[in-house]
C-alpha cells in the first residue's frame, strides 16, 4: 500500500492498450462495408448495433453472430450464416491487433505497481471476441483479478462492476484508484462508487483531451504512480 491507496483498476482499450497507432486505425477499415454484406441499409444497421450495445456488454448475447442474428432476424432479412462466419473471424483479428504494440511505460508501470505491492485490476466493457488477445498480450500476468462487463453480466458505469472488483481485491472502494480514458461514463462511475479517478490520456488525440471529467489527466503512465501516492488531488 501507498498512502490510502491499496489497488489500481484499469480500464483495457485506449488505456492499457489501443486500436490506433499514429492516429490510424492499427486494422484498415478502407472499403469495408458491414452493412452492405448483411444485406442491410448503413443507418440502420448502426442504428440496430447501437441499441444492442448494453445488451452486448453484459453478456445478454452469447456471440458477436449471436447479435447479428438478432438484428437480421428484427429487420426479417436473410441471414447468411457462412458471411457471419467471416465478419466475426474478422472482428476477431481487428481486436487482437490493439493487444500489438503496447506501449512500454505501460509494462514499466504495472512492473512498479508489482514491486511496490498494489494490487492491480482489469475492469473492461467488452464482448468475448474482443479480448481473446487477452492471455497472450503480456498484460495478463500482472492483474489479480480481471472483470470483463460480458462475463460479470453488468457493465460500467454501473456502481456494481467496480463493487465486485473491491470485492473481488478485498479492499474498500475509497482504497482503489481507476484508471481510464472515459469511455462509457467510466470515470464518473468510479466516482460515484467511491473510488478516486484519473483521466489516461497518453493514447488519445490531442483533440479527445479537452473533454474533462473533473479529475486528474494524467498524460503518460508512470504519472499513475504520482496519483497512487496522493500527488495529483
Amino acid at each position: 500500500m501507498i498512502g490510502n491507496t491499496e489497488a489500481v483498476l484499469f480500464d483495457l482499450f485506449e488505456t492499457l492498450i489501443s486500436e490506433y497507432e499514429g492516429g490510424v486505425r492499427k486494422v484498415d477499415r478502407t472499403g469495408r462495408n458491414d452493412a452492405a454484406r448483411l444485406g442491410l441499409e448503413h443507418d440502420v444497421y448502426r442504428r440496430e448495433w447501437g441499441a444492442r450495445h448494453r445488451r452486448r456488454m453484459t453478456g445478454e448475447f452469447s456471440d458477436y453472430k449471436a447479435v447479428m442474428r438478432h438484428i437480421l432476424e428484427g429487420q426479417r432479412a436473410t441471414i447468411n450464416e457462412q458471411e457471419l462466419h467471416k465478419m466475426y473471424e474478422e472482428r476477431i483479428a481487428e481486436k487482437k491487433a490493439a493487444f500489438t504494440g503496447i506501449d512500454p511505460e505501460v509494462i514499466a508501470l504495472l512492473d512498479k505497481l508489482k514491486r511496490d505491492k498494489i494490487a492491480i485490476g482489469l475492469i473492461s466493457n467488452c464482448t468475448e471476441e474482443e479480448v481473446r488477445g487477452w492471455q497472450t498480450s503480456g498484460l495478463a500476468s500482472y492483474f489479480d483479478t480481471v472483470l470483463f462487463s460480458y462475463e460479470a453480466n453488468c457493465a460500467k458505469p454501473d456502481p456494481a462492476i467496480y463493487l465486485l472488483a473491491c470485492e473481488r481485491l478485498n479492499v474498500k472502494p475509497d482504497q482503489c484508484l481507476f484508471i481510464g480514458d472515459g469511455g462509457s461514463d467510466e470515470l464518473n462511475g468510479a466516482s460515484r462508487a467511491g473510488m478516486r479517478a484519473c483521466q489516461a490520456v497518453w493514447y488519445l488525440p490531442e483533440s479527445m483531451r479537452e473533454k474533462t471529467y473533473g479529475c486528474p489527466q494524467l498524460v503518460r503512465p508512470m504519472q499513475v504512480m504520482q496519483a497512487v501516492a496522493g500527488q495529483l488531488e
